[in-house]
């Protein structure tokens, strides 16, 4: 009765050291990026993206820098924050941008995370948000294994500043997402100004749609 009632204990015990762990992955996306995917720029492109995750204790910190920076292309600038009472570990880490067709090309690299650009053949551009699923598990199940963390994509938000770099106004066509913090459920056209900048975040079911199907497309610029 005393073995049964210490695993029991010890099953209790393992229950609360695998806390969830939250985070989010906030990338720049650049109208002008867009445009020169799709008329066929020669060279790779990559932006910017700042991957926070929930820090599981001050003394877990540089592991899960490690973890971040071997499973993200160029991570550096690592440090701490603190948002409403909770200390997030950041890193900035590039992802590539890559038209549709090149797709496949996703998968075969060592990224998790990426835009793709989808030409829509009347001036306009299609993007949307890639994630490599296989790569993110990987590092789901390397914040249980060593950090005492459990994750996984329902914990993460996703967001992506979307910047009018380009020298004139831009039409962008949104829907199924929060644009500035308001929920779009239809379709609506924002008037970009030069250098203006929305705020888009992932609704959890178009999250979802890029972990299980590996991209959605969540808007579109002309």
């Amino acid at each position: 009765m005393l073995s049964k009632k210490l695993c029991t204990t010890g099953l209790l015990l393992l229950a609360l050291l695998l806390t969830g762990c939250g985070g989010s992955i906030s990338t720049d996306v650049y109208v002008q990026d867009i445009f020169e995917i799709v008329e066929g720029v020669e060279e790779p492109l990559f932006t910017s993206s700042t991957i926070s995750v929930e820090s599981p204790g001050d003394e877990y910190n540089d592991e899960l820098i490690e973890l971040l920076e071997a499973n993200f292309r160029d991570a550096k600038n690592a440090r701490t924050t603190s948002q409403d009472y909770t200390t997030y570990v950041s890193v900035d880490v590039k992802v590539p941008i890559l038209v549709l067709e090149e797709y496949d090309q996703f998968w075969e690299s060592e990224d998790a995370v990426g835009i793709v650009v989808v030409d829509m053949e009347d001036g306009s551009a299609g993007f949307g948000l890639a994630l490599n699923s296989d790569k993110l598990d990987v590092l789901f199940n390397a914040f249980a294994e060593q950090l005492w963390e459990s994750a996984s994509i329902e914990d993460f938000t996703f967001t992506m500043k979307l910047y009018n770099d380009t020298r004139g106004d831009v039409l962008a066509y949104l829907q199924g997402v929060y644009a500035d913090g308001v929920p779009i459920a239809y379709e609506e056209i924002f008037e970009m100004a030069r250098r203006d900048v929305i705020e888009i975040r992932l609704s959890d079911v178009v999250r979802d749609v890029a972990y299980y199907d590996g991209l959605v497309v969540i808007g579109v610029v002309e």
